[in-house]
């Protein structure tokens, strides 16, 4: 909304016409730019919706997490662990009704659930065409980086903020951008013993750990979140989401002059701050700049036509450095699992 008028803007006028919470909208229309639109709004309906997996007997609960957490496919992402079972489901209905109906039985699922999300996409696609849209369901430039991991946590995580959370290396909870100690919620893929998020923090000294939540509940004696994604990279925090601010260029103590000595102070909000070397501030807040002009040119004209070759490459650059970042982190998991 405009703050002088009181007029909704270009965005609040296209997020009026769907169905969805504000900021589940916004993930799916950043998900048009980086091209993952077909994913981002099935996981929109899905988000929008109730959660399709059925709370097991406790003697059946440890096989049912694991069903869950194989369905996940190491993504630590709620979003992205119902997104597989969609896709899975509607694999096994190709096959018939019996055949689905297995395919939930087996994993915990409730059929009328997946079936009522699986029916409410194309609900969806009617409202993004109405709003302007082409249909996310298409083959094209929105759809391009389709099924990679890093892109649709970063659409995720440019939809939902300011829901996110950090912690550091030994914390049990995460600390909100209110300060509000939160932990994740038992009934996230990210809540089950074993998993990352549920045990102590383990990133080096230093380092913060990221996690961008649907809600947040107060329970008894913390809060709790859910619908949770564990985000593998600060980047699309920077690129995305808030305020971003660069302060000073200092240097080391002891240190020459020499530019490429020096660091600056990147922050969103006043909230989240590194440090990191003033020419990569510099690139950061560029590039950040050029896509939030991109960004209010697509909720302006909502067509991906109009994109110069310059545009398009900017966006080429972004979604590689976005996957750049998260195979990074997986490959340091990897080499702590050796």
């Amino acid at each position: 909304m405009e703050s002088k008028t009181h007029n909704l803007t270009d965005l609040g006028n296209r997020l009026a016409l769907l169905s969805m919470e504000p900021r589940v909208g916004k993930m799916v229309i950043w998900s048009y730019l980086l091209g993952c639109s077909r994913s981002s709004a099935s996981a929109g309906v899905a988000m929008s919706y109730k959660s399709p997996f059925i709370l097991p007997p406790n003697n059946m609960k440890k096989v049912a997490n694991g069903s869950r957490v194989a369905l996940s496919r190491r993504s630590e992402s709620d979003q992205i662990t119902i997104l597989h079972s969609l896709r899975a489901f509607e694999t096994a209905e190709r096959k018939g009704s019996s055949a689905a109906r297995e395919f939930c039985r087996k994993h915990y699922l409730s059929f009328p659930t997946i079936k009522m999300i699986r029916d409410l996409k194309s609900n969806t696609v009617r409202e993004l065409s109405v709003s302007g849209f082409v249909d996310p369901n298409n083959a094209g430039f929105q759809n391009r980086n389709d099924g990679v991991s890093a892109i649709l946590q970063a659409a995720i995580c440019a939809g939902l903020y300011p829901n996110v959370a950090t912690r550091q290396k030994g914390d049990v909870n995460f600390s909100t951008m209110t300060n509000k100690k939160a932990k994740v919620h038992i009934s996230s893929v990210n809540g089950f013993r074993g998993q990352a998020l549920y045990e102590k923090c383990q990133v080096r000294k230093g380092d913060m750990q990221f996690i961008v939540f649907g809600e947040l509940v107060k329970g008894v004696r913390t809060f709790t979140m859910s619908q949770t994604t564990h985000l593998h990279s600060p980047l699309p925090i920077f690129l995305f989401c808030g305020n971003l601010h660069a302060r000073g260029s200092f240097q080391e103590e002891g240190e020459s002059g020499d530019e490429s000595n020096s660091y600056s102070i990147l922050s969103v909000d006043d909230w989240i701050s590194f440090r990191c070397p003033s020419i990569v501030a510099s690139h950061v807040v560029m590039l950040r700049k050029r896509l939030s002009l991109l960004f209010d040119k697509f909720v302006r004209t909502t067509s991906l036509k109009d994109f110069d070759p310059y545009e398009r490459d900017l966006l080429s650059t972004t979604c590689s450095s976005l996957v750049s970042c998260f195979e990074e982190y997986n490959a340091k998991v990897t080499s702590r699992h050796k």
